[in-house]
């Protein structure tokens, strides 16, 4: 009898003791579920209205306390900011406004973009085997731009002239080539030059490439000069036995001093 009972008590005890414990974890999920609902994360958020195409700084920025709860994955914590300095914004962002990663584009000096410098565009020109001096044309070096263009004749029908459209145009890609990936004497081929020109220039070479035949003529790297006062070269001019003569003297002497690449060394 004394053992009956002391088994019940024994059982009471437990039986406080498991109910406590429950109690306990029902409190403490309770207060999680509490202080979950209260706790917050510092977010960044837009300190002014920031355009498309800025890139971010530091003084365009500011940081917000927002429910952690509530956060989307894409939304940037203060602790992510100096990832986000230097990236340029691709969509209007209003003041205040916290910043998601889907409102960012590349940031500055990554990718080929990098190597157009503020004041120039690039433009890709489709080349072939001879217009590409024989594919030998690399990234980094420097072209001059002829034209065939037919034009009009006075007494009717038409007639050819080759132009220098421009000069020292730098190369910035050969195909999907860019930057100095390949060795220079790694063979590849390509159907496109892509060059670092202006707006005008762009234009320009917009215009010709429709209307004429291009061809580059790879420049020595040194040689950053450009001449003045091009003549059009036409069928009289290739007539004119004068005009050859003179050509020819002009080579001779580059060729005995040297200029002409032939004796080199």
């Amino acid at each position: 009898m004394k053992l009956q009972k002391n088994h019940k008590i024994i059982i009471g005890v437990v039986s406080g003791i498991v109910a406590i414990v429950l109690i306990q974890v029902y409190l403490a999920a309770f207060r999680h579920s509490i202080y979950s609902e209260l706790e917050t994360v510092e977010v960044l958020v837009a300190k002014t209205d920031i355009k498309p195409g800025t890139i971010v700084t530091k003084d365009n920025l500011t940081s917000q306390p927002q429910p952690k709860r509530y956060l989307s994955h894409t939304t940037i914590q203060q602790k992510d900011a100096d990832a986000v300095v230097g990236h340029r914004v691709v969509m209007q962002v209003e003041k205040g406004e916290p910043l998601q990663w889907t409102m960012l584009g590349a940031a500055k000096g990554s990718g080929f973009t990098s190597l157009i410098k503020d004041n120039e565009r690039a433009i890709s020109i489709a080349v072939d085997n001879q217009s590409s001096v024989s594919g030998l044309i690399r990234p980094g070096d420097h072209v001059d731009i002829l034209g065939t263009f037919s034009f009009p004749a006075s007494g009717g029908g038409t007639k050819l002239a080759t132009i220098t459209l421009l000069q020292n145009v730098t190369v910035l890609a050969t195909g999907g080539i860019w930057g100095r990936g390949l060795q220079e004497s790694d063979p590849y081929s390509y159907s496109s030059l892509t060059l670092a020109v202006s707006t005008v220039e762009a234009e320009l070479l917009t215009f010709a490439s429709e209307r004429a035949r291009l061809n580059f003529v790879l420049r020595n790297a040194d040689n950053i000069q450009t001449e003045e006062s091009l003549p059009v070269v036409g069928w009289e001019d290739i007539m004119k036995i004068g005009n050859l003569k003179q050509i020819q003297h002009e080579r001779n002497i580059r060729v005995i001093k040297g200029k002409g690449g032939e004796f080199e060394r």
